[in-house]
C-alpha cells in the first residue's frame, strides 16, 4: 500500500513582478504592499518574476530577505538570467520556466494566479521557510561567521584565515580566501558556490579539501561544490 498520496488543489499563489534592482525602492514598495494588504499577503507564497535586466544574485538574496521581513514567503522565481536561476536552485527555490510577460508601467505588480500546490514547496509543512542569512560586509582574517538552521549568502570578500560556517549551503559573490564549512550538522545536500574561488579549505558535511595552492583551473573562477558519491565535486560554472 502506498504511503504517499499526491493531492492536486488550487490556492492563491502570488506573482511579484520586479522591474527594478533598486533595493531601496523594493523595500519601500514591498513594505507598503504588505502593510496595506496584511490579511491577504501574510505568510502568502510568492513567485518572484525578475524582469530587471541588470538584477544580480546578491540583489535576489536581499529581495528574499525583504519579503521574509514582511512575512511573505518566496517559493520560486521566473527569470531568463542563468545567474538568478542558479542562485534559486542553490537556495532551494522552485524555478518556473514559463516566459515572462511584458512589463507594465508600475515598478511592482502583484497578481494572484492559480497553480497546483504540489508544483511548489509548501512553506507551511514541516517548518517555516527560513530566508538565507546575508552578510553584506567584508569578512576579515580570523573572523568567524556562523549561520544556524539556514543558508548563508556572502556579498563581500572573505579574507584569508576567516571561517565561514553554515548549517545549509553557502553562496559567495566576491573572492573567498578563507575556509568554508557547509552542512556542518551533516547535511550532505548542502552546496557551496563561490564567484571567485581562492579558498584555503572547503568542507561539506565534514568531508573537506584543503588547498595549500589553489589549482589554476579553479583559481578566480566561478565554482560550485557539492557531494557526489561521498566525495567533493568541483564544477566550473
Amino acid at each position: 500500500m502506498n504511503q504517499i498520496e499526491v493531492i492536486t488543489q488550487t490556492e492563491a499563489l502570488y506573482t511579484l513582478r520586479v522591474l527594478t534592482n533598486n533595493t531601496d525602492v523594493l523595500v519601500e514598495e514591498i513594505t507598503a504592499l504588505a502593510s496595506s494588504n496584511k490579511a491577504q499577503f501574510q505568510h502568502a507564497p510568492v513567485i518572484l518574476e525578475i524582469e530587471a535586466q541588470h538584477f544580480q544574485a546578491n540583489e535576489l538574496a536581499v529581495l528574499i530577505e525583504i519579503l521574509a521581513q514582511n512575512e511573505m514567503v518566496a517559493v520560486g522565481i521566473r527569470s531568463r538570467k542563468q545567474e538568478l536561476i542558479d542562485f534559486a536552485k542553490f537556495s532551494g527555490l522552485a524555478v518556473f520556466g514559463k516566459s515572462l510577460s511584458k512589463a507594465g508601467k508600475s515598478k511592482i505588480k502583484v497578481k494572484a494566479v492559480e497553480q497546483p500546490v504540489s508544483s511548489v514547496p509548501n512553506p507551511h509543512q514541516d517548518r517555516a521557510y527560513q530566508a538565507p542569512k546575508i552578510i553584506a560586509n567584508k569578512v576579515y582574517s580570523f573572523q568567524q561567521i556562523t549561520s544556524h538552521d539556514r543558508d548563508l549568502v556572502l556579498l563581500s570578500k572573505v579574507k584569508s584565515g576567516a571561517d565561514i560556517m553554515s548549517f545549509g549551503s553557502i553562496s559567495a559573490y566576491k573572492e573567498v580566501q578563507g575556509n568554508l564549512f557547509a552542512g556542518i550538522q551533516g547535511d550532505e545536500k548542502a552546496t557551496i558556490f563561490v564567484q571567485s574561488f581562492n579558498a584555503e579549505l572547503v568542507s561539506i558535511a565534514g568531508i573537506y579539501k584543503k588547498f595549500d595552492v589553489v589549482p589554476t583551473k579553479l583559481y578566480a573562477r566561478s565554482v560550485m561544490i557539492d557531494l557526489l558519491n561521498g566525495q567533493l565535486r568541483f564544477q566550473i560554472i
